[in-house]
């Protein structure tokens, strides 16, 4: 059996009634994560110029674009919904096992919920199909070796959602692989720059998980209409690669399932995952720093994702945009320690260029710490441990063995609350994010998705 074929058995033989309550859980959360993520982000850049692009493009209204009324037809709106989803860089990320890839599962969800909504879909189907991308993306990450390869692990956007919006639009079988076969011929999105600290980011860097949400809608009505692709698609993109490649993980779309979707991390800060626990950190000490200008030196001692690479790099102390200052670990932790938390509202008016904030980013230090290092890439843990030594003498430590938002250390829900109004309250007003929570812990019941959607508008 080929991976589409198996894919397409998956999400249509998947129930609502299939799921443990801890799944349906996980699914709520990270709808409601996501879309929060969304809507802080509909004034940037990025998705500014993609919501011009789609209404001066039009066509069919059948689905809306976050944060406001307009409708426009479902792969526009999956391009511009999953670019304001991930422009930020805050929603989820995969905790799967050590050494492999990982990836925002998130990312599928814009485009799910646009086919959700253009097929008065209900709230169970919703999240039943939202299952069905993230278990699907849980295979593929676990299979392969993508960013090694020169592939965005964002691709597998573009794969998964023609399973789990097929199955929302009322493709066949045959349908849904030729689906999945259309979208592995085009939607396959090259490793970008925009991991090379060096270089400015450009906007695609929010907008991949766009357009591959857009190519894996347009694959799906494609096939509806009936346009083939070939079913083993994957399989000959997979060959290709060295045998560390492991397809075993496909055998968990089959019954009894084993689901992952709960092993997902929800951030709690507006930061690159491997900087969580720092910026936790930073907060911890805050009360205790007082003034920032007291401090003669502060020092991370983590794994080599916290430590080096490109949060740690050395542009990573001068980043000249949001883009780069969310991936600079001395630039979260200088603002966590001198403002006590880290939200949207850290990186507005520039901040990266303040003297005072450049002088203290210049005082923290970052080490690899054997241990760390050791305990994320054998447990999976990110943690770290911060010590900052005063002027006075005071030598003041904090250790986070794992980061808050890990589902080994899940976030609370009044913790969820308090990311998703740094969000939705500055664009949609004050309590917009527990409008939108509510509108999420309601779709196990809910017979449409017309509420969840508004909540994403002004009251």
């Amino acid at each position: 059996m080929f991976h589409a074929e198996r894919m397409a058995d998956f999400a249509l033989g998947l129930r609502f009634d299939d799921l443990p309550d801890a799944v349906v859980q996980a699914a709520v959360r990270a709808v409601a994560d996501t879309l929060a993520c969304a809507v802080g982000a509909v004034g940037e850049p990025g998705p500014v110029i993609l919501r011009r692009y789609a209404i001066e493009r039009g066509g069919r209204p059948e689905a809306t674009l976050l944060g406001g009324d307009e409708r426009v037809d479902l792969p526009l709106a999956a391009l511009v919904n999953g670019t304001l989803a991930r422009d930020l860089d805050a929603n989820d990320l995969y905790a799967g096992p050590p050494r492999r890839d990982t990836a925002h599962f998130s990312d599928a969800i814009p485009a799910v919920l646009a086919a959700a909504e253009a097929a008065g879909a209900s709230g169970q189907e919703l999240l039943t199909a939202v299952v069905v991308a993230y278990e699907i993306q849980a295979a593929l990450t676990e299979a392969y070796r993508w960013m090694d390869r020169g592939l965005h692990s964002v691709s597998q956007v573009a794969w998964a959602v023609p399973a789990a919006a097929g199955r929302l639009l009322g493709l066949t079988r045959e349908q849904i692989v030729s689906a999945i076969g259309l979208a592995g011929t085009t939607g396959g999105l090259i490793l970008q720059s925009w991991l090379k600290p060096s270089l400015a980011i450009p906007l695609v860097k929010g907008g991949a998980p766009g357009f591959a949400g857009q190519a894996g809608l347009q694959a799906a009505l494609l096939a509806r209409a009936g346009f083939t692709a070939p079913p083993d698609a994957l399989e000959t993109l997979f060959d290709r690669l060295p045998s560390d490649a492991d397809p075993t993980p496909f055998e968990r779309l089959t019954a009894p399932y084993a689901f992952t979707t709960p092993r997902n991390m929800l951030k709690r800060y507006p930061a690159q995952i491997f900087t969580q626990a720092a910026v936790q950190a930073a907060v911890e000490l805050h009360p205790q720093v007082g003034n920032v200008d007291d401090i003669a030196v502060a020092t991370v001692y983590g794994h080599r994702g916290v430590a080096a690479g490109v949060q740690g790099s050395a542009a990573a102390y001068t980043p000249e945009s949001r883009a780069t200052a969310d991936h600079s670990t001395p630039f979260v932790v200088a603002v966590a320690l001198r403002h006590g938390d880290l939200t949207p509202a850290s990186y507005q008016g520039e901040p990266w260029q303040d003297p005072g904030l450049r002088d203290l980013m210049q005082r923290i230090d970052l080490v690899i710490d054997p241990a760390f290092e050791r305990a994320l890439v054998e447990e999976g843990r990110f943690g770290c441990r911060l010590v900052v030594e005063m002027l006075d003498g005071r030598r003041l430590e904090a250790t986070v063995e794992q980061q808050r938002g890990h589902p080994d250390n899940p976030l609370s829900r009044d913790e969820l609350l308090a990311k998703m109004r740094g969000f939705t309250d500055p664009v949609l007003g004050n309590g917009a994010a527990e409008r939108l929570l509510a509108a999420a812990e309601a779709l196990p019941e809910a017979a449409g998705v017309d509420a969840l959607i508004a909540a994403c508008r002004p009251a």
